[in-house]
Order: structure tokens, then sequence, then C-alpha cells
């Protein structure tokens, strides 16, 4: 009797919980529409109002948001509100702009720990940090050390070729080509980094476990970022008990056990300055212990994420490129006929000494492919997020105060239709100086930008006062008279740009230059399904998971 007494109490309690909480969203929107500092930037009010419309599209449509942020462009124009907090830009020429190498830039926090690595430089917060963390690790990632390295780069792809030779050349038999490049990838970094050699690329069909999970987990990134605490979770668990409830984890924890292992024995040898060396050339471990970082900085948590992030962060991006460039040149023969011709002539001995980069590197068609494949893969498709804790950005008539998160995307930037003529279509004569007449027309996927996009990055763009470069070879945006290559942004730009990027280079020019030089290859049940980016989770991800498959066709 007591507590139907008391029910009415109850109800008015509840009533007043509601009634403060609905007040409460009420006080929340009207600050966020007409209070914000950012109340007068162009977007949709749903948007300005809910983080939700981004979790929604990201977790429970999967990695879609930033086909959500395209058409807020083709509707609003270059400068966009995309949530409460954060404001988007899609000016090719604010790029270098926003992310100058002047910058001093932060990343927001709570993202800091969406991939398990939050003390690795890739997720440091704060500006300085980050720098002194990146500064040790720089000299590894020179480009004249990835140079010294090649010979052994080469070899690997050389190996690659010889399994090609003996056991699919002439055959009926197939292998995915994301799954070749992939297991190459990956023994190359690891072995380059951490001194450490799986032979992936020697699994039945290239197919690692261990590849596979990094892309499996890359779909787990909007989940995580959305809801921290659903890793917090999975990390108070153990690895056994985590592997039963996701079993990609299981190669990942295999690497990272021996990751672990080998950070512990190269530590010893060089704190003992031992005879015996555990590697037989120096690691990324060894460049952070000779450097300037205090202690703290050379912890083994710390050397273990760095090293889960360099491995994280580089064997998709560069894999991706690959088959990208691989899709490309295959689906249109006369691109392949184009390369092979080139390839030829610089490499008539197919039998010799294989070429070095540089060497690579001066082959004016191979280099526009690898150039045109960074630009269809994007390099990572999540947006670059950042806040300057001191200063204002400004951008045309808008301004926004310190502390605003605001990005740029590297998908945009690189289908932006008047910088780059029909996007979507991979097409390298577009970075050469004189386009052949007698190419066929290149491999077309539909592009998805309407006419207002292109009138609001027109309306971006300012092709007025320009020097163009008097050097005759240099290739010009047709819409501004600049640099074609000030608009590939694969690696980023700025103080946090892409560390690996002289090693992605370098795997590149290797890797197509040497395998297209030996062979010709058929696609197999491969169509646009399998490259055409359908979602981001970092990295693109197509609609179909099957890759890129082939044959390899006899002489």
């Amino acid at each position: 009797m007591e507590v139907l007494r008391d029910l009415p109490k109850i109800y008015l309690q509840i009533s007043i919980v509601t009634l403060g909480f609905t007040l409460y969203l009420i006080g929340l929107a009207v600050y966020r529409l007409f209070l914000s500092p950012i109340k007068n930037i162009p977007g949709s009010k749903l948007t300005a109002v809910t983080g939700w419309y981004e979790t929604y599209y990201d977790v429970y449509k999967g990695g879609k948001f930033i086909f959500e942020i395209e058409k807020w462009h083709q509707q609003y124009g270059p400068i966009v509100r995309i949530n409460p907090w954060e404001v988007h830009f899609a000016d090719p020429d604010f790029y270098d702009v926003l992310y100058s190498s002047k910058s001093r830039y932060s990343k927001i926090d709570h993202l800091r720990f969406r991939f398990g690595t939050p003390t690795a430089s890739f997720d440091t917060t704060e500006h300085a940090l980050h720098a002194k963390r990146r500064g040790a690790m720089n000299p590894f990632f020179s480009r004249q050390r990835i140079l010294n390295y090649s010979s052994y780069a080469a070899g690997r792809v050389e190996r690659l070729c010889k399994r090609l030779e003996s056991e699919y050349k002439g055959t009926s038999k197939v292998f995915c080509f994301n799954d070749a490049w992939a297991s190459l990838t990956t023994d190359v970094i690891n072995y380059y980094s951490f001194a450490m050699s799986y032979d992936f690329q020697d699994y039945p069909d290239f197919v690692a476990p261990f590849t596979k999970s990094i892309k499996l987990l890359a779909q787990s990134l909007h989940l995580v970022g959305h809801f921290p605490w659903v890793l917090s979770l999975l990390q108070s668990l153990p690895d056994s008990v985590v592997g039963v409830l996701n079993p990609a984890m299981v190669p990942v924890f295999q690497f990272q056990n021996e990751i672990t292992a080998q950070i512990k024995r190269i530590v010893h040898e060089e704190a003992t300055d031992s005879g015996s060396k555990t590697t037989d050339h120096k690691t990324v471990f060894s460049e952070m212990l000779k450097s300037d970082l205090p202690r703290a900085e050379l912890s083994l948590d710390r050397l273990k994420h760095e090293a889960l992030s360099i491995t994280g962060g580089g064997v998709d991006t560069i894999k991706n490129a690959l088959v990208t460039a691989s899709y490309g040149i295959i689906s249109n023969p006369a691109i392949y006929k184009r390369l092979h011709a080139e390839l030829v002539e610089a490499m008539p001995d197919i039998n010799g000494k294989p070429p070095t980069v540089p060497e690579l590197e001066r082959l004016p068609y191979l280099n526009a492919i690898v150039q045109e494949c960074l630009r269809l893969s994007y390099g990572i498709t999540q947006r670059l997020m950042r806040i300057d804790p001191h200063n204002p950005i400004t951008f045309q008539t808008h301004t926004l105060p310190p502390n605003t998160p605001f990005s740029m995307t590297s998908y945009i930037q690189h289908r932006n239709p008047l910088i780059f003529p029909d996007p979507d279509t991979f097409n390298p004569d577009r970075w050469l100086p004189s386009p052949s007449s007698s190419s066929s027309p290149p491999q077309t996927i539909t592009s998805t930008l309407s006419s207002t996009l292109e009138k609001s990055y027109a309306t971006a763009i300012n092709p007025t006062n320009l020097n163009p470069q008097s050097n005759p070879n240099t290739v010009l945006a047709p819409a501004t008279g600049r640099p074609l290559t000030k608009y590939l942004v694969p690696f980023g730009r700025g103080p946090r740009a892409c560390l690996g990027q002289n090693f992605a280079m370098a795997e590149l020019f290797l890797d197509l230059g040497m395998v297209f030089r030996r062979f010709e290859f058929e696609l197999v049940e491969t169509g646009e399904r399998e490259v055409k980016m359908v979602a981001n989770y970092f990295a693109p991800f197509p609609e179909s998971g099957k890759g890129v498959r082939v044959r390899v066709l006899g002489d």
C-alpha cells in the first residue's frame, strides 16, 4: 500500500527529470543554432544540432558520412558545418594554406584512442609532443635511408615475380592482387622497420591471416571512434576471450606478442652493447633508442604503439594504391601496352639487375601511373581533423575561433572536376605535358559529382594573378594554372604529413615497374565493384570484397 501511495511522487520525480532533460536538449539546440561561434557557417540545421547524424551514417550505414559531406558541398559551397563542432573545407587551393609546413595544429583528443595506439606519434594530440616523437623517427624514413634499403625491397619483388612465373604464368590459375600486394608490402615494411620476416608472400594464393585482419579491423574504426568505451571494454578482457568474440584479432595478438619480444631483445642489445645482434640492420626501435627522447618516451608500450601504427597505417594504403594501378593498367590495353614498352626500353634484359628507384622515377609514363594511382586511391579517406589552440582560422569571409575543429579530405580534393577533369577516370596522361593522341579512352568509373558542385568549386578557386611555371614540362591544373602536383595530397601536407611517404613511393615504383615489365595479366570476374570506393573506413572500401582477380598470360 505504501508503494501505491508513493507512486504519484515517483511519477512526479520522473516528470521533473524528463522535463529538465527536454529543456536541456532544447537549450542545447538553441545554443548550437543561434549562439555557437560557428552558427553562421553554411550547412544542414540538423547536423548543426546533433552529432548523431554522423554516427548514423558512419556506424549504422557503414562509412557513408563522407558522401554526405560531398553532397553538402554541392549544396552549400566550399565551407560547410558538418556537425555541431566541426567545419569542413573543399577548396583545392586552401589545402596548402590550411596544412602548411608552418602550422602548429593539434588533433582531436578523443580520437587518439580509436586505433588502440594512443601514444604512437600518428595519434599524438598535442603538436609539440608529436614533433618530438616524429622527429626521432624521421631519419629512419628519410629518402636516402629508403634508397639504401631498396635492393632488399627489389629482391622481394623479384621473389614475387619468380612465383608468378613458376606457379601462375600460362595457366588457368587465378590469384587476387589485393592479397599479393598486401603480403608483399607487409613483408617489406616489417623487415625494414622491425627486422621481422613472416614471408607472407609465400602463403597459398598470397592469403595471410594477418593482412586480412588489418582490413577487418578497419571496419571497427567508426564504432570505436564514436563509442570509445567499446575499445576500453575489449581491452579490459583477456586476449583469449577477445579472440573468441572476434577471431580476426588472433593474428593481431600474435603480431603484438612477437613485436613485444623483438623490442625487448633490441632494447637489451642497445643497453648492453653486446656483440651478438638479433637484427642484421638498424630498426626503427634502434633509431628511437639512440634519439634524444626522454626515457619515459621509450617505454615498451610506446615502442609497441609505434610499431603497430607503422604497420597498420602502411600496409593498406600502399596496397590500395597498387591495386588501383593494377586495375587501371590491366583494364585498358592501351595503358598496359604503353607502360610495357617504356619498361622494356628501360630494362631490355628481363633477367638483368633490378632497376634502382631513381632509374624508375625517371620513366615518364610509369611516373604518371604512380601519380594517378595515388590520386584515385586517396591515401587515407578519413578527413584530417585538426584544431588550432591559439589562433583563428580564416577562410573567405568566415573566421573560426581557436579550438574549433576543422578538416579537409583527400577523397574530395582528388575528385575536383575543375582540377582533375573526368575525376573518376584512371588517366595517366593528365600528368604528362604531351598526352598521347593514339591512346584509347581510359577505363571510366561513373562520376557522382554534380554540376552544382562544379559551380561551388569554381567559386572557391580564384585563377587570377597566377604565375604559371616557366618549365614547359610542368603540367598545370586547367582551372588555376598552378602545377597539378600541388593538388595531389595522398600523404597529407605539413608537419603531420605521412611519415612513410618515401617508403611508399619506392615501393610503388619498384613493384609496378618490375611486375609489369615481366608479365601481362587478364582480369577474371573483376570490374568497377572491386575498386570503386563506396565506404570510408580510414582507407577506401569498394562495394565488392573479392578484390582484383587475375590470370597471368603466357608468352
